[in-house]
């Protein structure tokens, strides 16, 4: 005879099942040897960032949407996340958001590993300025022929960060072989914060 603890078990296991799934999923996702993200950021007031944020989304990575402000995000978060140790994020967003979260992270041992800079151009397509890790600036190459889908595939260039970030650099400058117009014409940055190792 089934007894009221064994009703309870099997309503647990159901309902945690979802989140199980979902958490096995986007770990099968995230390339071997990236670095885990905490938090994957986007600016919802802007199309490409949208489309930044569902694509992190539908890896697995754990997304944060911002208007603009961070104040949210960094009391009700970030700030509690970071006094318990480092963490790496990453986002899509304008130069604000970032220039304010790369100072805060300062306190947390961390610094910007990657930054590309894609502003719109005359033509409306982008030019895309990539800097950080080897393998990633090579990775994001690929944004030269990639037309009004360049912020989704950003969202994979920086899911794949490497876990050992290298101090040296490369650095990478292009334009869009295709047009992409830009609903807004914002000048957005796509990046990776994490910790680095002191000398």
């Amino acid at each position: 005879m089934v007894n009221r603890r064994e009703i309870l078990q099997g309503g647990i296991a159901v309902t945690a099942l979802p989140i199980v799934s979902n958490v096995a999923w986007g770990a099968a996702r995230q390339p071997e040897g990236s670095l885990p993200l905490y938090k994957v950021i986007y600016d919802e007031r802007f199309a490409e960032s949208r489309r930044f944020g569902d694509e992190a989304r539908r890896l697995g990575a754990p997304i944060h949407a911002i208007q603009g402000d961070i104040t949210s995000l960094w009391y009700d978060d970030l700030y509690v996340r970071w006094r318990n140790g480092a963490a790496a994020i990453a986002g899509l967003t304008a130069h604000g958001a970032l220039f304010c979260l790369e100072r805060l992270a300062w306190d947390a041992g961390m610094r910007v590993v990657f930054r590309a800079d894609h502003k719109p151009t005359a033509d409306g397509s982008f030019q895309h300025s990539l800097q950080g890790p080897a393998a990633m600036v090579s990775a994001g190459t690929e944004l030269r022929d990639a037309g009004t889908d360049w912020s989704c595939r950003v969202a994979g260039v920086v899911l794949g960060c490497p876990a050992e970030v290298s101090k040296k650099k490369q650095r990478v400058v292009f334009a869009q072989a295709s047009a992409a117009v830009s609903e807004e014409g914002q000048a957005l940055i796509s990046w990776v914060i994490a910790p680095v190792k002191r000398a």
